[in-house]
């Protein structure tokens, strides 16, 4: 019998289906790293969450399908993925209905000033003269159209944003007024009033995102960060909030988590830092099992197409 291996907390109402779904398979849940190594030699498919390194996928010999329930597989080595021909599939689309939620709510927050005025509650100060924006009618630039892109722009344009972004591969997306490629992402910064950073974390966008980005910006633009912290270069994004070359920044993701207490960005006044939640949602295993089922199926039944199937060149 093929051996199915969870490597996380699935609830049991999830793992109980799976198991009366898919009886031909061996369905095993085990985080034990001490049990692990002896499970992994019988392991045809592994569902992991954020933990799947060279030692486990040297451990399982006879694996032929990885299924992450992350969109982002940077933990992964994909060299050795690729190589052996092992599918990699990932967990793309499960965090775009919740992560589209926080940056539409990050964006109000910022035109509201909600962070200066959170500083003002704190110190019993009533102050009425703190900035009031609209974002409608402003222009927001989303820096990777993906699933969870796309759905910004949705909810971006029905409340009457101007949506403009950048695609690897630049082709019309819905709602999106404009779509550049990646060497014209300079002008999407230009333009913009809310620039929401989505970037996967590859070997070419490890500081992508620096000085040269931050310096195209309008002073009175900010800057959401909910992809991956390594994209963007720390230092570079500090000295712009620091001396005012953008107005503020609400951030989920750092080069460094947890966020280390010396950093600056906890002593700055125009930033709202959250502790990368962006991603969790009670909905979150509901969603990620619609992909595991549908890719079983396609899988068993040698029938279909896998979907969320990872490029190895691409890392995403």
């Amino acid at each position: 019998m093929k051996r199915a291996l969870i490597n996380f907390e699935l609830p049991d109402p999830y793992f109980h289906r799976l198991q009366q779904n898919y009886p031909q398979l061996d369905w095993v849940r085990c985080t034990d790293s001490e049990k692990l190594p002896a499970l992994l030699k019988e392991t045809e498919i592994l569902l992991p969450f954020l933990q799947c390194d060279r030692k486990m996928i040297d451990a399982a010999p006879k694996l032929k399908w990885i299924q992450a329930i992350t969109a982002g597989v940077d933990f992964m080595d994909l060299g050795e993925i690729g190589r052996r021909g092992i599918i990699l599939t990932n967990g793309r689309g499960i965090h775009k209905i919740h992560m589209a939620e926080y940056a539409v709510a990050a964006m109000i927050n910022l035109a509201r000033g909600i962070h200066l005025l959170l500083r003002n509650q704190l110190q019993k100060k009533w102050e009425r003269s703190v900035p009031q924006e609209e974002i409608h009618g402003a222009t927001v630039g989303i820096i990777g159209l993906g699933a969870i892109g796309a759905e910004i722009a949705k909810k971006a344009a029905f409340m009457g944003m101007h949506v403009i972004g950048v695609k690897r591969i630049p082709g019309p997306v819905d709602h999106v007024e404009a779509v550049y490629a990646p060497n014209d992402m300079t002008a999407v910064f230009r333009r913009s009033d809310y620039i929401i950073n989505l970037l996967p974390y590859t070997e070419g966008t490890e500081k992508l995102i620096d000085r040269r980005f931050f310096d195209q910006m309008k002073p009175t633009a900010c800057f959401i960060n909910i992809g991956r912290g390594p994209t963007v270069n720390e230092d570079d994004l500090i000295e712009a909030l620091r001396n005012k070359k953008i107005r503020a920044m609400v951030s989920d993701v750092y080069y460094t988590e947890p966020l280390p207490p010396e950093s600056p960005l906890w002593e700055l006044d125009n930033v709202i830092l959250t502790p990368h939640i962006s991603g969790l949602s009670p909905q979150y295993m509901a969603r990620a099992i619609q992909i595991i089922t549908h890719n079983l199926n396609v899988y068993l039944s040698g029938q279909g197409e896998m979907i969320n199937l990872v490029d190895m060149q691409t890392g995403y």
